[in-house]
């Protein structure tokens, strides 16, 4: 265990070297940058894939992972990096996928695009959020915002769904070494302690950027999650980095 944690650490230490090595290079291409508009999920996805595959172990788990060889577009997840286990869906949870904090269903389920009965795309009807992207360029916006997307296991990303975060009795882990626990019959996830201050502004942010509600009843526990846990070299930097392509900043790192 104590082999993991230092190689853990290591590894931690080198992303957070390249990461710095990255912002160099987008510091060369910020006028262009700039220019960009990400103004849809899919966009969305291939800059956050630009980016990590550089710096970047998973959100939740703290997982290495690479670019598949063997499919286009996947990154692979390396399971002993981090002890990550499966729950049930192994398969799943071999491939990273793009968790929004804040769940698309909380800001799209009291637009008229997600309730809207005839919605047509490609011949096809469609409800909820397909209805949303088809139809709504100001969902689409918010679906798109860098700060509210991470790099998670997948199983875990539908475990998660549209569970609100919070904290929850015991320690029982159903993902091996990874420090993330899902209370199916509370609908709520627990994240560990070093990530819970991001997900807490990463809330505040959404929040104060297009007026979401934080889950009742949780204010108060972000707000100390906020406290305990505060931006640490890489959440700053990455503030930075996405400040340059969206032209906005999440004004609680700092």
């Amino acid at each position: 265990m104590k082999h993991f944690r230092f190689y853990s650490l290591l590894f931690v230490s080198l992303c957070l070297v390249s990461f710095f090595v990255y912002s160099q290079a987008e510091d060369k291409n910020q006028s262009n940058e700039k220019k960009q508009k990400v103004m849809d999920f899919q966009k969305a996805k291939r800059i956050l894939k630009r980016f990590y595959k550089k710096v970047g172990v998973d959100f939740y788990c703290g997982c290495q992972f690479t670019e598949d060889t063997e499919v286009p577009g996947r990154l692979k997840i390396d399971f002993e990096s981090c002890g990550l286990n499966s729950r049930k869906d192994n398969h799943r949870q071999t491939w990273i996928e793009w968790e929004h904090i804040v769940p698309a269903h909380s800001f799209g389920k009291d637009r008229e695009c997600w309730i809207k009965k005839d919605c047509e795309l490609n011949g096809k009807f469609v409800r909820g959020r397909k209805c949303c992207q088809a139809t709504d360029p100001e969902f689409n916006q918010i679906e798109a915002d860098l700060h509210n997307i991470v790099p998670v296991p997948g199983e875990i990303n539908a475990d998660r769904g549209i569970f609100s975060y919070g904290e929850i009795e015991g320690e029982e882990r159903n993902y091996g070494l990874c420090d993330f626990e899902v209370n199916f019959k509370e609908q709520t996830a627990e994240p560990q302690p070093k990530i819970r201050g991001d997900i807490a502004r990463t809330y505040l942010y959404m929040e104060w950027k297009y007026g979401i509600a934080i889950p009742e009843g949780r204010r108060k526990l972000y707000e100390s999650w906020n406290k305990l846990d505060p931006p640490d070299t890489f959440e700053i930097r990455k503030n930075e980095i996405i400040e340059r392509i969206q032209s906005v900043k999440n004004p609680f790192i700092n």
